[in-house]
């Protein structure tokens, strides 16, 4: 669940279709933009999901010739190569830069508090995932959208997928699922993604707050 393993024997995968996830943030990006400006992108290219999310970006933009990748900054995990790398951008390069588009979760909290701090408007912040921090940048108008995925659904509908499995063994554990057309389950389960912003941002956090506080 969640991150995925293709190269492992693993039986499926239940997540984000990240290619899709991207596809929606480049979208929101070149609306933003109004088809034109210079973007930096954070993301660790090591990591396939984050390559399917670029990848994503990259075709949703393709669409928009005047909007620029100007820059593909590796953060290698560390949120301060963020940190440092919007300093210098907002130090040196702010009219040359329009655009953050943070592939995971760490960067967009650190430039939407480097942007505040500077007091640095106009320019469009991406994000990735819905930790308190990012969602209180949304509501103070620093960052313009981030892209949700469904943890909770990756761990319901993971667990009733293992739960069948187990009451309804199948008949080998060890056939390649995605080429079997007799097969139990789908091999991928794409949980889905959506887009977050100042416009729905209330009624995602209320509908947290009613799951968490309802009866078991």
């Amino acid at each position: 669940m969640d991150s995925d393993a293709p190269a492992s024997k693993r039986l499926f995968f239940i997540g984000t279709n990240n290619y899709e996830a991207g596809l929606i943030g480049g979208q929101r990006l070149a609306q933003e933009l109004k088809g034109k400006g210079n973007v930096v992108i954070f993301t660790m290219p090591a990591q396939p999901n984050l390559q399917d999310r670029q990848r994503g970006y990259k075709d949703a933009l393709d669409h928009f010739p005047n909007i620029k990748v100007a820059r593909v900054v590796d953060i290698q995990g560390d949120p301060r190569i963020t940190f440092d790398t919007t300093t210098e951008i907002v130090g040196k390069e702010k009219d040359k830069v329009d655009a953050f588009v943070c592939l995971e979760a760490q960067s967009g909290k650190e430039v939407a508090g480097l942007l505040d701090r500077y007091h640095v408007t106009g320019k469009v912040v991406m994000a990735m995932d819905t930790d308190p921090e990012t969602l209180d940048w949304i509501q103070k108008g620093v960052i313009a959208a981030t892209i949700a995925q469904k943890p909770y659904t990756m761990a319901y509908v993971g667990m009733q997928m293992l739960d069948t499995l187990h009451h309804h063994k199948p008949p080998a554990l060890d056939s390649d699922w995605a080429k079997d057309i007799y097969a139990p389950v789908p091999s991928f389960v794409d949980t889905g993604s959506g887009l977050i912003d100042k416009t729905n941002l209330d009624s995602f956090l209320q509908a947290g707050k009613s799951l968490t506080s309802a009866p078991r």
